[in-house]
């Protein structure tokens, strides 16, 4: 059980997932594979049997307020399945299945079906030497009085190469995104809540400049280049980049026998 908590749906959350601890971006696909990270009342039940896991979750399906200080009200009404996998110790598949009741304010009438599936593969070679990667897909199908939209799809693969203090690593996304979501000019697209494809292709590298009271201070560099489909050029060009030059403080990593996937 957890208040706040993490029901079974999805893979473990993009801030907190091994493949993705390099890259200071939440993923582009967070809401359709692991937004469910920051339930307000989560009650979960598992069984474990060799290399299986099989979890159910009842939670909160609307997402927390713009109060993050203050705690919301737990609900109680969603529901969630997942099936984990473990074939070896570097590798972790899971699969699962959630019904989220009213998960947006602004569309407290919409629910949503979600469906994730996931590949996780991590390997070692010394203290602080790893690679590891994911391969993400995440579908959302919205419900409003009794209808089912159709779904809309992300794709997410992404790998981390940690040398000790420098690391690279790379990310690609395909997500599905809605005229709204995109705030797309309602002159030029009137809202008939299409979706549009966009592909992201992220690299970078960063370095750990130093480690101060158990907190890293590490110093990268990042670019990403964006493929939107045909009817989006006008608006963002035919393919746009980004760049960033970041300095990250965060909390080392606890010295453990295995790494969290």
């Amino acid at each position: 059980m957890g208040y706040p908590g993490e029901p079974a749906i999805g893979l473990v959350t993009f801030m907190h997932r091994i493949s993705a601890l390099p890259n200071p971006d939440a993923a582009l696909g967070h809401h359709w594979q692991d937004a469910t990270h920051i339930t307000f009342g989560v009650a979960t039940v598992g069984l474990r049997y060799k290399q299986f896991k099989l979890e159910g979750s009842n939670f909160t399906g609307r997402e927390p307020d713009e109060h993050r200080y203050g705690f919301d009200r737990p609900r109680a009404d969603s529901w969630a399945g997942r099936l984990n996998w473990n074939p070896t110790p570097a590798l972790a598949l899971q699969v699962s299945r959630a019904f989220i009741k009213s998960p947006e304010q602004l569309h407290a009438d919409e629910d949503v079906k979600r469906t994730t599936a996931s590949v996780i593969q991590s390997n070692q070679w010394g203290e602080g030497r790893y690679i590891t990667s994911a391969l993400v897909w995440g579908m959302n199908q919205h419900v409003e009085d009794g209808h089912t939209d159709a779904a809309s799809h992300s794709v997410l693969a992404e790998t981390n190469v940690q040398l000790g203090k420098p690391a690279v690593y790379g990310r690609y996304e395909f997500v599905q995104k809605s005229d709204e979501e995109l705030q797309l000019p309602s002159r030029d697209f009137p809202p008939y809540h299409q979706d549009f494809n966009v592909h992201a292709l992220t690299l970078g590298a960063n370095y750990r400049v130093a480690q101060v009271a158990n907190t890293d201070f590490t110093l990268g560099a990042q670019a990403t280049v964006y493929r939107p489909e045909a009817g989006l050029k006008y608006l963002y060009g035919s393919t746009p980049v980004s760049a960033q030059v970041y300095l990250r403080l965060n909390p080392s990593m606890m010295k453990m026998g295995k790494m969290r996937m």
